[in-house]
């Protein structure tokens, strides 16, 4: 009986696995096959094109010469459905621009339409002529607005992730189309949209509708939007944004849309780009259809505050859902077996982290708060379910025979197997003087001996590089690389200038190219003391490089310590004080013609790799609320949790990265300036180890080289930092700002003699690099490449360090001529307005705008 049982046990277990089976082989497999044979009866290869205003004469025109390559299938958004004709590889959907819900509906049957082929294109075109009256649309908007920015940013925003998985997405904005040759707005004031834009004519809030300063606002409001997308998106989903300023007649501005559609030099690497008609004598020499245009009215369209704040209020008048920031992960197959087995465990000690330890300053920690309603009078008490209690009681209980029973022999154990920690890590890495008397002396000697090299000159035929933490380690040996160079002279910024005398005598460094100065990094007041004696310095001679590279690890710190400012050690060491001494040193940069600042980053802060992502704790800012509340003592993180050592050193790198791609956003157009980052590989024999025990100090390096393969030498990593700093394809001649360097290889490429400096170059360096050549862009994480995290980062950091910014569009940066133009073409766009606003016109010059009439006639 039994035996039957089991028998018959057996075979319904056999035949749950039968169906089981039948049932995914039913529901997935043939599913797949079926999208893909419909996929390619419907689609074939074409790539596939949103074009909108499809039933215009223009986008007719355009629709025709798109699908007369042969290469496309145009999805055509036509306010007429009935009278649209669908052909082959024409699809029309129903699109009314001036209707936010058609919009929605038009990219919703998009999504449906496409099934999972990856959109290729997406051309916002409103080809609708200009009207000189006021017309709103279906949502209460002025329609020139809504028709050309308010829809297109909906329209975007709803079919960007629909772009993802093609090889050559692009998204381009067409201005609109006007009678008069007006030209861009030199003025944007938002106030309009700020009020939520429902009834009201214009953009600044003005009750009195001008039709050319409306069209001049809704260009620059698309080149704008388009700023700001390719700075928060491209870089994550590479997809190619730009706008296009079309020439008269349907038939070359067709031509022109067709080119920045096809065209391969309008594809990845033209992001962020404007582009018009070719001029009479490109189109001759080149056969160019369409070229760049940089008549931008003084970086008026890459303010990147300005396109913030346009997002922003774009996003609340049309509800727009944007995709969030893509979290970019790494291909390496080992990360994906660590991330696995410890991304649970993570989460778990970061919950444990939030929970336990609070954040000081700003909120207790659960537990404690837990505890103190147990312990509280009966009028104080809080009431507690009865789970709340039984967890309060024991984790009281269990933390008592903790302390008692297992922590002490742990500890005795550990100390005994692995060695004592060094004085550093168990004290300030800052080392305390007992006589506060002769420490304040040599301060005072220092900071005298720094007056006394500012009034020095360097020689003007050598670039002025500011490099700090000179005295060990990767400065020093970035330093002599390039003073052996023969082209820099290097101020050093140290906080011991007896050590930097010893060590520049017994390296032998060129003392006559340069200059050590005191900068205590701990110390706000040093770090703007440090940047006036480099103003004095360096005279009518520019500052041509700045290398943030100081920093200090302390993973070992069982409580934070305190800079002279409040501030924990750590992040202000190696974040703050660099946020302060690059905002006094930027605008000393203006006359160099190859001005480069670098951040030295980490591999850690990068949680796309296996040394940031695999290896807790992970470098997270959170919402920056320590920051927002101000990070003084007792608040020593920036996400305003408790204190972590290897955490804040993590968390620093990161916000020198994200200031990196931040400041390449808001400064490098106008400016000029090459913000980039760099992780030179694992310097395992660095002094940045100084803190951890014997046996780590003496088995990391050995586990570096042979086991992952990311050993690194000072004198390689040196080399690494003097390249970004030197090599032509690292500045603005190749325009590569805001990137994150590194290098590949591997220490089997062979060292020893072959790993020696040759020449100037590395000859098979090896370890995470591999030579001179081997150096390349690198992949940076969601967290590192999150626009917003970098604007509230700015906003905090420059409340917390008093940092006074200069303005992008400052005289500093175009020189005193250009400065003079800016305000007579101001003054012309002031009398242009009145003029507009009076609706003067010249009978005789019907064809042109006010401000060209005004201008002739001057």
């Amino acid at each position: 009986m039994m035996k039957s049982l089991h028998l018959l046990l057996l075979l319904s277990s056999i035949t749950e696995l039968a169906i089981g089976f039948q049932f995914m082989k039913n529901w997935k497999l043939p599913s797949r096959n079926k999208d893909q044979k419909l996929l390619e009866k419907r689609f074939g290869n074409k790539k596939l094109i949103v074009l909108t205003d499809a039933d215009s004469d223009l986008g007719k025109q355009t629709a025709k010469d798109l699908l007369a390559t042969g290469e496309y299938h145009v999805i055509g958004g036509v306010s007429n459905l009935p009278s649209a004709e669908q052909t082959e590889n024409f699809t029309p959907i129903e699109c009314d621009l001036d209707d936010f819900d058609s919009v929605r509906n038009f990219c919703s049957s998009i999504d449906d339409f496409r099934l999972t082929k990856p959109l290729d294109r997406l051309v916002c075109l409103s080809a609708e002529a200009e009207n000189d009256k006021l017309e709103w649309t279906k949502d209460n908007h002025e329609q020139t607005i809504q028709r050309n920015v308010l829809s297109p940013f909906l329209m975007t925003g709803l079919l960007l992730d629909g772009m993802d998985g093609s090889f050559d997405a692009r998204c381009t904005f067409v201005a609109p189309k006007s009678n008069s040759k007006v030209g861009f707005s030199t003025k944007l004031d938002l106030k309009g949209l700020e009020d939520g834009f429902s009834k009201i004519p214009m953009l600044d809030g003005s009750q009195d509708f001008n039709c050319e300063k409306t069209i001049a606002d809704a260009k620059l409001c698309q080149k704008l939007l388009k700023t700001f997308l390719h700075e928060k998106y491209h870089k994550l989903n590479h997809v190619t944004f730009s706008d296009i300023t079309l020439p008269e007649g349907n038939d070359d501005a067709s031509k022109c849309l067709l080119d920045v559609v096809q065209n391969p030099k309008a594809s990845v690497t033209a992001s962020g780009v404007s582009w018009k008609a070719a001029s009479a004598a490109a189109a001759e020499d080149n056969d160019d259809i369409i070229q760049i245009d940089e008549n931008e009215i003084y970086g008026k369209a890459i303010d990147i505050d300005k396109a913030h704040q346009l997002f922003q209020l774009s996003e609340q008048v049309t509800k727009a859902d944007w995709p969030k920031v893509k979290v970019v992960t790494s291909p390496c197959p080992t990360l994906y077996v660590i991330g696995a087995v410890t991304k649970a465990q993570v989460q778990k000690q970061e919950l444990k982290r939030m929970r336990e330890m609070g954040r000081p300053g700003i909120s207790e920690p659960d537990v404690v708060a837990v505890v103190a309603a147990t312990t509280a009078s009966d009028d104080e008490k809080v009431k507690l379910t009865k789970r709340q209690k039984v967890a309060a009681a024991v984790d009281k209980a269990a933390t008592f025979v903790f302390k008692k029973t297992v922590k002490p022999v742990a500890k005795t154990a550990t100390s005994k197997l692995l060695g004592e920690f060094p004085d550093e890590a168990v004290n300030n890495y800052i080392e305390d003087v007992q006589d506060e008397d002769v420490a304040q002396l040599e301060v005072d000697i220092f900071r005298q001996m720094s007056k006394e090299a500012s009034q020095q000159k360097p020689q003007a035929d050598k670039k002025l590089v500011v490099l700090t933490g000179t005295s060990s380690g990767l400065g020093k040996k970035a330093a002599l690389a390039l003073l052996r160079d023969g082209n820099y002279h290097v101020i050093g910024a140290v906080r011991d200038l007896d050590k930097m005398q010893a060590v520049a005598e017994i390296d032998r460094f060129p003392m006559d190219r340069f200059t050590p100065m005191y900068c205590e990094m701990n110390s706000f007041e040093s770090v703007r003391e440090f940047c006036d004696n480099v103003e004095k310095f360096r005279g009518d001679h520019p500052i041509d490089r700045v290398v943030c590279n100081t920093g200090i690890y302390q993973p070992s710190l069982r409580h934070a310590k305190w800079s002279m400012d409040g501030h924990e050690q750590t992040m202000q060491t190696n974040f703050l004080s660099h946020f302060l001494m690059i905002s006094k040193l930027m605008p000393s940069m203006a006359k160099s013609e190859d001005p480069r600042i670098t951040m030295v980053g980490s591999v850690t802060g990068n949680d796309n790799t296996v040394g940031g992502g695999g290896v807790y704790p992970i470098a997270d800012l959170h919402e920056l609320e320590g920051f927002e509340a101000g990070f003084s003592n007792p608040i020593a993180m920036a996400d305003g949790y408790g204190f972590i050592g290897a955490k804040a050193y993590k968390d620093s790198k990161l916000c020198l990265m994200i200031l990196a791609n931040f400041l390449h956003a808001k400064y490098h157009k106008s400016t000029g300036i090459a913000f980039s980052s760099m992780y030179p590989g694992c310097i395992a024999e660095s002094p940045l180890f100084r803190e951890k025990r014997a046996w780590f100090r003496a088995y990391f390096p050995i586990f570096m080289k042979f086991i992952t393969g990311g050993f690194v030498g000072e004198h390689e990593a040196g080399q690494r930092l003097y390249q970004v700093v030197h090599d032509p394809r690292c500045g603005t001649a190749k325009d590569k700002s805001g990137v994150y360097w590194s290098w590949n290889g591997g220490p089997r490429e062979g060292r020893g003699a072959e790993a020696l400096e040759k020449e100037g170059q590395i000859s098979g360096g090896g370890g995470a690099g591999g030579g001179w050549d081997s150096i390349f862009e690198n992949d940076q994480s969601g967290k590192v490449l999150n626009l917003e995290t970098g604007f509230q980062l700015f906003e905090h950091a420059t409340a917390i360090t008093g940092a006074e910014w200069p303005s992008p569009d400052s005289g500093v940066w175009s020189g005193e001529a250009s400065s003079m133009d800016k305000v007579m073409h101001e003054k012309l766009e002031e009398v242009a307005d009145v003029m507009h606003a009076f609706k003067i016109r010249d009978s005789s010059s019907p064809s042109k705008g006010p401000q060209e009439q005004l201008t002739e006639t001057i």
